[in-house]
């Protein structure tokens, strides 16, 4: 149904966002052919929900075809019994023309199309439950706004309601303005009186009216049941019949009654067949799941082009089956169906997994950091404070100098992306979903563990004689030279130079060709270089091996000591905003007929200080 509402004032227009505000609906009286209308205003009258979720549209005259913008917010001024509105047109040509037409005033009609729910039939001389209508009348109790249109021949330009001159009462659209909409109305009140008018006409008009009323229920009815659009049936005043007979024409030329049946799926379980279908990809992938979505088991022998056409379906794309393989992807990656965020989120949970299971030792004995951008930071370490001195005769204090050291740290990006082809959709082919983002964030992490290392090894300045963390000859791991480097360590002296720090090893750092004799002096209770069994070996337990390949390179004699993280600054790993997790994108690609996925991670690798460290070269 359609009815228009109070002409646009132009001082409502901003050209800048190209919003216009206008009131769609008021209380006044429409005359109908079934008889007085009103449409009650009020916030339990008005369903706005339509609205507010963004459904609703500005169209032009009422055309479906013709889209000018959309509707921004509404609002029920109670105090005047009006809907208003803001609306927002489009850039397109379609909305430009009528934009300029609207701005200059040339176009000023506004008109709302809108369903009723609920009626209440006021008697000649009786008053509305509301108390704001004079019968004879019928009062729309419940109704909702579909859409808001720039109309060009309004009627009435008067504060309060206009309609549109069209004498048959049919929107632009072709839609019949008759008082039901999708179910039978709720009527409440006495029948109008004879006396309202000429007795035939009166009884004719009923007649007709609950004829009418009843047609459109029926074949609304049916329409609903068997996923069919009633509203062309309706307007072409088919009658019942017809309408049966033309829905099983259509059911038979697509041969599936029962999925042409499908109930709509609510929002709660598409977010579960949603989850459920992520798991069952990665399940068939081989991929290990602790704990799979309800439903996931009985999903996971679903091939991908069916999962497509169970999206599309619950979608309501009836004829999804019936697509070729190029269309059936094209409308299930572009189109409102839930298949591209199932192919997200299961590339996501796999992309944890790696990330998870990945081995790299770095994370031992490193410190954490963030920064809050790409710009380079510095980092400041304070000295300890000086020693209390003991106080003069006179009381008087000496001051103390507080001395800083700091460090540049700054984050980079690091990524890779890759494709799930069509090629790769129609084979079935899990593996751009399954094992390449456990791969790619695998590599991540370990790319992280490589620079880590290469810092260590490789940074000139951190292991010198003046500083006092490099032995003066190489040799092996033993009770003597571990015993060596633990000195060392305790003998730092802070920033001022005037304190010991007496840091203690926690960590010793070792290549793959050290580890086996390494664990062997770690765990042997006696010193294994001793003659007499009963020396006891002093380290027994008292370091933790962090054995990594990546120092082979390097050097497969060389070794190190290390303090415990968070007690003594040594090397950072810095992360963008701490996180510490890749992440991944995905976008339907045009270039390679299909999905595209890429992953990056934003850190840097800084030695803060050397204190905290020690070396071996090795022999």
């Amino acid at each position: 149904m359609v009815r228009e509402a109070t002409t646009i004032n132009v001082e409502a227009i901003n050209e800048d966002s190209r919003t216009v505000t206008l009131s769609f609906a008021s209380e006044q009286p429409v005359g109908r052919w079934y008889g007085s209308e009103v449409l009650q205003i009020d916030a339990q009258s008005v369903n706005l929900s339509r609205f507010e979720n963004g459904l609703g549209v500005l169209l032009f005259n009422h055309r479906r075809d013709a889209v000018l913008g959309k509707i921004l917010r509404c609002w029920i001024d109670e105090q005047q019994r009006k809907g208003y509105a803001e609306v927002q047109f489009d850039d397109d040509e379609q909305a430009e023309l009528i934009w300029q037409k609207v701005k200059s005033g040339t176009l000023r009609g506004v008109s709302v199309g809108y369903s009723v729910d609920s009626w209440e039939e006021v008697a000649g001389g009786k008053t509305s439950s509301s108390g704001r209508v004079v019968g004879p009348a019928y009062v729309a109790l419940r109704w909702t706004p579909l859409e808001i249109s720039i109309v060009s021949v309004p009627a009435d330009d008067s504060v309060g309601v206009g309609r549109q001159i069209d004498e048959n009462e049919e929107g632009e659209d072709g839609r019949m303005t008759i008082p039901n909409n999708q179910q039978q109305p709720e009527v409440r009140g006495n029948q109008p009186p004879a006396a309202a008018s000429p007795s035939a006409v009166s009884v004719d008009l009923e007649a007709e009216r609950q004829a009418e009323r009843k047609r459109c229920a029926e074949i609304t009815a049916l329409c609903r049941d068997f996923n069919v659009d009633p509203g062309p049936f309706i307007s072409d005043g088919r009658s019942l019949a017809e309408v049966q007979a033309e829905v099983l024409r259509q059911l038979k030329q697509i041969n599936k009654p029962t999925e042409t049946a499908r109930a709509s799926v609510g929002e709660e379980d598409a977010v579960k067949f949603s989850r459920a279908a992520s798991d069952a990809i990665l399940l068939r992938g081989g991929v290990r799941i602790e704990k799979p979505a309800e439903g996931a088991t009985e999903l996971r022998s679903m091939r991908l082009r069916d999962l497509m056409i169970e999206c599309l379906e619950r979608a309501g794309n009836t004829k999804a089956r019936y697509l070729d393989d190029q269309a059936l992807i094209r409308e299930a990656l572009t189109g409102a169906g839930a298949f591209a965020g199932i192919l997200s989120n299961a590339a996501n949970k796999s992309l944890s997994e790696g990330y998870a299971a990945a081995e790299t030792t770095f994370e031992a004995w490193t410190g954490t950091g963030s920064n809050p951008d790409f710009k380079e930071a510095t980092h400041y370490r304070l000295s300890e404070a000086g020693e209390l001195q003991q106080m003069t005769t006179n009381g008087e204090f000496k001051h103390d100098e507080v001395k800083e050291e700091s460090a540049k740290k700054s984050v980079l990006t690091f990524g890779r992306s890759w494709s799930l082809s069509r090629q790769a959709i129609i084979n079935d082919d899990l593996s751009a979903l399954t094992r390449l983002p456990a791969r790619y964030a695998a590599a991540a992490r370990r790319g992280i563990n490589k620079l880590v290392y290469k810092k260590l090894a490789t940074t000139s300045g951190i292991f010198t004689a003046p500083h006092g963390n490099l032995a003066g000859s190489g040799a092996a791991p033993s009770v003597e030279t571990l015993g060596a480097g633990r000195e060392a360590m305790r003998k730092q002296k802070n920033i001022r130079g005037e304190e010991t720090l007496n840091i203690a090893p926690k960590f010793i750092l070792i290549p793959a060709a050290l580890e086996t004799k390494t664990e062997q002096l770690l765990t042997s209770i006696a010193d294994p270089a001793g003659n007499n069994a009963n020396v006891r070996n002093p380290f027994v337990g008292r370091l933790v091996p962090v054995c990594d390949a990546e120092l082979d390179q390097y050097s497969d004699k060389a070794w190190y000591l290390a303090a415990q993280a968070g007690l003594v600054d040594t090397i950072e790993v810095t992360y963008l905003n701490g996180q510490q997790s890749p992440v991944i994108e995905s976008q339907v690609a045009f270039d390679v007929l299909g999905m595209k996925w890429r992953i990056y991670i934003d850190y840097g690798v800084t030695v803060l200080d050397y204190r905290g460290l020690y070396k071996n070269p090795g022999a």
